[in-house]
């Protein structure tokens, strides 16, 4: 008696079978039915968004004539041709320049 531990033999022994039957059912369903809570982080976040969205609806606008409208893109953009055009047009005018110093010393 003098090696036994007390209530060792106190508590009954579960069946090898029964046992890891146990531990595969609980282990396998506690992901499954464990209800998941947010963080305190999603509260914090929620709270603030909440309490923003309501400043947000209960703020005064100013009227409608005090508003400054919004800057418009012009009705027609350049169209890309014209643009091609002008860079060939200036490349084609520098190197005649370049051509023309080159070759008389002088531009005009």
């Amino acid at each position: 008696m003098a090696g036994k531990q007390p209530g060792a033999d106190d508590e009954p022994r579960l069946p090898d079978d029964i046992w890891e039957r146990f531990q595969q059912d609980s282990l396998g369903r506690i992901d499954e039915t464990a209800p998941k809570e947010h963080s305190a982080r999603w509260y914090e976040v929620t709270e603030r968004l909440a309490a923003e969205d309501a400043r947000r609806r209960t703020a005064p606008r100013p009227p409608r004539r005090m508003r400054r409208p919004r800057p418009r893109m012009p009705q027609a953009p350049v169209p890309r041709a014209f643009a091609v055009g002008f860079v060939v047009v200036s490349v084609v005018l520098v190197l005649s320049a370049a051509a023309a110093y080159l070759q008389y010393g002088r531009v005009f």
